[in-house]
């Protein structure tokens, strides 16, 4: 940095505190900030505001005496999306912000009225663009949590700072669009530039993941943003020589399977196979890469990283998801690209529907997490399509050359390593594989990097004596007699022995029971409805009571009433009949009980005391530990969570929560957006000590290295075990697995023999002639194609004769599959005026926007002594529609009377018809 430049930096420096919130840039940071000066910035905006934090960061920052800081600071302004203060530090002109300033003064002044009129989630898609993405979610975030007006006061807050020269314009015609009386207070100057002459695109957050700042790895974000963006392009990445390894067989044009630990830097070994294989090409001629990723937050990873790193090559990068699909087509993004990311299925249904005719379309195809190329998983689809091509069946193009990453491929049901190597063989003839590449000459090397955390083991008892259990057991077995006792024919399905209820076994049962009543039929129809409808209840009340005894067993007591208050609460506010209101008091008779044991301290979980224990130890002997703590379901997520917060002693690890998406319709689950600035969080924030996770970040999606892994009562398949311990991967990492069930602990025990038997089977495969193990593959190959010739059936024709969709609960009539209408391949509403008296609608408990939808309400039957939940009303376009679920219903033939039940509209095999707008207006 030059003399001049800090002198200006200094000079505006109150143009910078008005503008930055310099947290949302300390990642981008790092190779110049120590840890300590980011967590005091992140301390100092926790007490004092943004503005004192941003005074504090420039304080720092011109106190700097390494190189290269400032073109590091002004490519984080550019990556986190301060598109305005970045080029106004480029170019030191000022003008274009401080014209903003009158704006800034006028909203201040009209916050009040701000807060009263404004619902932010109408208007916040327009005025995305003028904001921060993370400042984006944590408004949605705040609407969720707080309410309107809170998060209409931290959209102002973020206006006020917005660096988007068009921001007052934009903001005058949201409000204009949704016909918001604030418009009348909101005045724009004439002179404001017309927002569609200009507008700036705001870039999406990067997330980076450092490991070790001396060593250019770019999963683990061993590269700067500097060194990724437009800056600094000449400079080499610093490859490690067990990178080279692993990259060598492919860079040969071999196929391979790269076996390698998790945070060893894989991506950057596919980077370089992949600038390899395109540089190789005779000038006229082009490569074209597909890089497949199993789960959409691995795809945006992998798309920022691969569009950094090739982009600045002069190749041409591209991404198709589900969400993209639509609206471009892929034949269309392949033929205009270099690299595409995409999801598979993309590819799935392209070579179904013919829009793609082959592989032959790529000259290389890279799979994520490989070791899922089986059984009907879409990247076996490819690769069925790839060998009938190999094999005879198909064009007679080049085929791609294939290559798989993943930390482990896995043993299956095998018992030896001569079973384990069969089973290697098959993911190898799967993916057409000639090598497996692991480290082995470069080992050493490989250990200084990854570093596999030591393993412990805790056995904890149970509680002695549960009176919470017995008492939740009680109202189970007065249940299930109540639900025998409604028809004799269904009767003995409630007969059955040997139930271990607070189970999963419990649940598959009671799910099975559920679905045989919903599809029930007598003449009698009144009848019918009567006893579907009772059963449903039955069946429904007990699955929560189950439910609340796998929360008691696992988290505290008082999560688990709070859980069954909040579904009898949902209860009354819904039919809430006779039946409903008998075991709405059965229950109510129990809770002053169940209070008084769920805060006993005697019955305290011994779980969550040799949790509590672990944590403590931990923290004590490093305070500045990084800890994540896997458990199974989204519900016990919550429960550990309130269960820290609650703690006076573990409350200042301030817990986040990281969970999959969800269905469409579902409450729970979280957006991509929100699992993004939770990662961040936990990276960046000193404060943010303790990630709370589910399956969801096994495998695919990086996370902040860490030296404390906890599995609460979770456990799963090698593959399972060795991604989720390569989530420790600092030096000195342990991993606890804490249980009750020695049956868990013997489990994971045997994935660690499995594990070495794993790496014995591969040994001794990469000790056989070339020629036997290519002979081998290839026999396979053969078999399983005759195999699943053999097998393949004629796809039956869809349905086309018009059949009814009755309520699942009451068996009322909702509508014909006539009248239902499918949009975008995957969502189905229903058309006409019939239906709309079928349903009520009732505000959404958590309204979010989800691809082209804005999901507002949910529906409901409309059966007064019924409601149901039948989905959701959504904004589609211009367009209220509702959108209905599959398993909400139940399939009666219209001729036989013959009744059906399906979880999945795909299951369903009906010929549909397209939603057209043009309905919509008759």
């Amino acid at each position: 940095m030059t003399a001049e430049q800090r002198r200006n930096l200094r000079a505006f420096h109150d143009y910078v505190r008005k503008t930055l919130d310099p947290t949302y840039i300390l990642a981008y940071m790092a190779p110049w900030l120590g840890e300590d000066q980011m967590q005091y910035i992140q301390a100092q905006k926790d007490s004092k505001g943004p503005m004192e934090a941003a005074s504090l960061f420039l304080e720092f920052l011109l106190n700097l005496k390494e190189e290269g800081w400032f073109r590091g600071f002004l490519d984080a302004l550019f990556q986190a999306g301060y598109s305005g203060l970045y080029e106004a530090i480029e170019t030191w002109d000022f003008q274009k912000i401080e014209k903003l300033e009158e704006h800034r003064s006028l909203l201040r002044r009209l916050q009040p009225e701000f807060k009263d009129r404004i619902i932010p989630t109408d208007i916040l898609s327009d005025m995305s663009e003028c904001l921060i993405s993370q400042e984006c979610e944590e408004i949605k975030q705040i609407c969720s949590n707080k309410g309107m007006m809170a998060g209409a006061e931290k959209m102002v807050e973020c206006l006020i700072r917005s660096d988007k020269e068009n921001w007052p314009k934009i903001l005058k015609l949201a409000l204009e669009k949704e016909e918001n009386t604030f418009s009348q207070l909101w005045c724009v100057g004439e002179g404001q530039k017309d927002v569609e002459d200009d507008r700036i695109e705001a870039s999406s957050i990067q997330i980076f993941f450092r490991e070790d700042p001396d060593c250019l790895n770019l999963s683990q974000n061993s590269c700067p943003p500097s060194d990724m963006t437009h800056t600094n392009l000449n400079s080499p990445l610093k490859t490690r020589n067990y990178q080279l390894e692993l990259a060598l067989p492919a860079k040969k044009g071999k196929n391979t399977i790269i076996c390698a630990p998790t945070g060893c830097g894989k991506t950057f070994v596919s980077l370089l196979i992949c600038e390899h294989h395109l540089k190789q090409f005779p000038e006229g001629q082009k490569g074209k890469v597909a890089f497949f990723a199993n789960q959409v937050p691995v795809y945006l990873q992998q798309k920022s990283v691969f569009s950094m790193y090739f982009e600045r090559l002069g190749y041409k990068v591209a991404g198709i998801s589900g969400a993209t699909a639509e609206s471009v087509p892929v034949q269309q993004t392949i033929e205009n690209n270099d690299i595409i990311i995409l999801t598979p299925q993309i590819l799935v249904n392209s070579l179904k529907q013919g829009s793609i005719l082959s592989v032959s379309v790529f000259t290389l195809m890279i799979f994520d997490e490989c070791h899922n190329t089986s059984k009907h998983h879409p990247y076996n689809m490819i690769m069925f399509s790839y060998l009938d091509q190999k094999l005879g069946g198909g064009p007679s193009n080049p085929l791609p050359q294939v290559v798989g990453l993943t930390a482990s491929v896995g043993v299956g049901d095998a018992t030896t390593v001569e079973e384990a190597m069969l089973y290697i063989c098959r993911l190898c003839a799967a993916l057409d594989a000639s090598v497996i590449a692991t480290v082995r000459e470069n080992v050493e090397e490989l250990e200084e990097v990854v570093y596999k955390p030591q393993k412990f083991f805790r056995k904890v008892e149970s509680r002695t004596t549960d009176k919470f259990k017995f008492i939740i057991s009680q109202l189970i077995k007065e249940t299930e007699c109540l639900a025998k006792n409604v028809s004799e024919q269904l009767g003995h399905l409630f007969e059955i022995q040997n139930r271990e209820i607070g189970t999963q076994k419990y649940e598959q049962w009671i799910v099975g029971v559920h679905k045989e009543c919903m599809v029930f039929q007598m003449a009698d129809k009144e009848e019918e409805s009567r006893i579907c409808k009772a059963l449903f209840l039955y069946t429904s009340h007990l699955r929560r009571y189950n439910d609340a005894l796998i929360i008691s067993e696992h988290a505290q007591m008082k999560d688990a009433l709070n859980y069954l208050k909040d579904f009898f609460n949902n209860v009354r506010s819904a039919g809430f009949d006779e039946i409903e209101q008998d075991l709405t008091r059965r229950f109510e008779e129990k809770v002053p009980e169940l209070e008084c044991i769920s805060l006993d301290p005697s019955n305290e979980n011994p779980k969550l005391k040799d949790l509590y224990l672990i944590l403590q130890e931990e923290y004590h002997v490093n305070p500045e530990t990084k800890t994540i703590l896997f458990v199974k379901t989204r519900a016990l997520v919550d429960a550990l969570k309130n269960w820290i917060e609650e703690n006076s002693a573990l409350n200042f690890l301030k817990p986040g929560i990281l969970t999959g998406r969800g269905r469409t319709g579902e409450v729970t689950g979280m957006t991509l957006p929100a699992q993004k600035c939770v990662l961040d969080a936990f990276r960046t924030n000193s404060n943010n000590n303790i990630l709370i996770v589910t399956s969801v970040a096994d495998e695919g999606i990086d996370i902040a290295q860490c030296n404390l892994i906890i599995l609460y009562e979770y456990v799963g398949n090698v593959i399972k075990m060795i991604q989720t311990r390569g989530r420790g991967r600092a030096r000195g990492s342990k991993c606890f697995l804490l249980t009750s069930n020695a049956d868990v602990i013997e489990k994971e025990q045997m994935n660690m023999y499995k594990e070495k038997m794993m790496n014995e089977s591969i040994s001794r495969l990469q000790a056989w002639d070339v020629a036997q193990f290519e002979k081998t593959v290839h026999r396979i190959q053969i078999d399983e194609k005759f195999s699943r010739d053999s097998q393949q059936k004629p796809k039956p024709a869809p349905v086309k004769e018009n059949k009814k969709l009755l309520c699942g609960k009451c068996k009322g009539l909702a509508c014909y599959t006539a009248e239902v209408r499918v949009i975008e391949d995957c969502h189905y509403t229903v058309v006409g005026n019939a239906f709309k008296e079928r349903f009520v609608i009732k505000p959404h408990p958590k309204p979010k926007t989800y691809g082209s939808f804005v999901k507002k309400a949910k529906i409901f039957c409309a059966r007064p002594d019924c409601s149901h939940d039948w989905g959701i009303h959504v904004k589609y376009n211009a367009f209220e529609i509702p959108v209905i679920k599959i398993q909400s219903f139940v399939v009666e033939d219209v001729a036989t009377r013959a009744q059906t039940w399906f979880s999945r509209w795909k299951d369903f095999n009906y010929e549909w018809t397209q939603f057209a707008p043009a309905e919509m207006s008759i």
